[in-house]
């Protein structure tokens, strides 16, 4: 494996209206000069509702997504969707699925370019991606079904814990939620956020561990029993007080997109390689409805990874699903070379 160096930029966007620019903030992990002169794909991740791109490099040793694809000589480049974390931060109306769409897509390109021009950072030569890959969880996969839809952004896309056919939260042992009768589909889904157990649907059970103690896992049991501890404390999936990870800024498309047959017009648009990736316990519906709206994917392959709930990358098994996605990397970035 080889050192990753990881940049924070801000891109700026144009406008809906082109008035002021808005900002969209991002993080560039970089592996070792040799993987970059080869002409190495480029991963571009996009986090879920309530977190920001740092959910993609968690501050605990072996947590760190991004280190783990750039370490294997992935460019991994992770962002702040418009309206989230430090991007710039807009009025729910105004982060619509396609102004979103519209502010990611320009900010990948921009970043791209400077890939290609050696403009990215003093002392980063420039090189050519051979292929360019974006990877969403959960809301950031409805963030990614627009950029394809609307922009063809992408070589390929991993949807991680992001349902196209209908978000459909798991229902823990023992609870019921009732939902009016009479209730619109907008009503029902709201009763069932509400009578939701929140930390169960984004987190695996797990013993608890003091911060410190040793484990015969060298410590990665504590780790991950603090992180989901601080995330949980945080407030989930509503922030009151957002970890380094996690923010309190929601786009404004994040509720409407639950709803069954919200993405059908995106999903069928999409024609290129796609991975949909879950865990065990996760919001997304069963296998077979996720991929019948994906009409026109060039190839379709589905991942279904144990003892995972719906926050992936907190979870003991998540190097499960980095290797799956490495995999899906390098075959779309097979598919480009043979194709030329």
């Amino acid at each position: 494996m080889t050192p990753a160096r990881r940049m924070d930029l801000k891109v700026a966007v144009a406008s809906a209206d082109g008035g002021e620019d808005w900002r969209i903030a991002a993080s560039v992990h970089l592996p070792a000069g040799e993987a970059l002169a080869a002409g190495p794909p480029v991963l571009v991740l996009m986090p879920g509702g309530g977190y920001n791109r740092r959910y993609f490099d968690l501050p605990a040793p072996g947590f760190s997504q991004a280190e783990h694809h750039a370490s294997r000589g992935t460019v991994v480049v992770a962002i702040d969707h418009l309206g989230v974390g430090e991007s710039t931060i807009l009025p729910a109306e105004v982060t619509t699925l396609a102004t979103v769409a519209a502010a990611n897509h320009a900010a990948v390109v921009t970043i791209l370019d400077r890939m290609r021009a050696g403009s990215l950072a003093e002392g980063v030569a420039p090189f050519q991606p051979v292929a360019v890959v974006g990877a969403g969880q959960s809301l950031g996969g409805h963030a990614l079904a627009g950029m394809q839809a609307y922009h063809r952004t992408f070589d390929g896309v991993a949807m991680l814990g992001s349902s196209m056919a209908g978000t459909t939260l798991p229902l823990r042992p023992g609870l019921t939620v009732r939902v009016p009768d009479g209730a619109t589909a907008e009503q029902a889904t709201l009763a069932r956020m509400a009578g939701a157990d929140w930390a169960w649907i984004f987190h695996w059970e797990q013993p608890s561990a003091p911060a410190g103690s040793e484990t015969p896992d060298g410590g990665e049991h504590a780790a991950r029993a603090a992180l989901v501890a601080a995330d949980v404390a945080a407030g989930v999936p509503a922030r009151h007080t957002p970890p380094p990870w996690g923010t309190a800024s929601y786009p404004g498309f994040s509720m409407a997109l639950m709803a069954p047959g919200a993405l059908a017009e995106q999903t069928a648009l999409i024609d290129v390689p796609i991975l949909l990736a879950s865990g065990e316990r996760d919001v997304c519906r069963p296998p077979a409805e996720e991929i019948a709206g994906f009409r026109a994917a060039t190839d379709l392959s589905v991942l279904v990874v144990r003892r995972m709930a719906h926050m992936h990358n907190f979870a003991a098994t998540r190097a499960t699903l980095w290797g799956r996605l490495d995999e899906f990397v390098s075959h779309v970035a097979g598919g480009r070379t043979r194709r030329g």
